[in-house]
């Protein structure tokens, strides 16, 4: 059982891994452009690839803390597998939309000023 949920562990911190390796460089440029300072810019970025990877980690866990030794070893795998990457999902979900979030208000606050610098002003 110990060895089964390793393995799921493995691979589902493994794939949070992945993602986080190849969303890496993108982010820290997003993060770059609504950060103020290249410090708060890789510490965010840092943030969020642990998130990515410590996310399946406690999925994988709260299978282990409800064991159901009935089951086949494959079906606790499959399950803790699983239940690993749809914590990934929701943790990749909330990093998109808080980024989404950031960048639409950045934009709003350019488009503003980009109005007002064009806008005629009155004597």
């Amino acid at each position: 059982m110990i060895t089964t949920l390793l393995m799921s562990g493995v691979a589902a911190c493994g794939t949070g891994a992945l993602f986080a390796l190849l969303l890496a460089k993108p982010l820290h440029g997003t993060l770059g452009d609504a950060c103020r300072t290249g410090r708060s810019a890789t510490f965010w970025t840092a943030y969020s690839t642990a998130m990515m990877v410590l996310a399946p980690a406690l999925g994988v866990l709260f299978m282990a803390a409800y064991p159901n030794r009935s089951l086949p070893m494959e079906v606790v795998f499959s399950r803790s597998l699983l239940f690993g990457l749809i914590c990934l999902i929701i943790a990749l979900l909330v990093i998109g939309r808080v980024m989404g979030r950031t960048a639409f208000k950045q934009l709003e606050a350019e488009l503003k000023t980009t109005s007002d610098t064009a806008l005629p002003k009155e004597a």
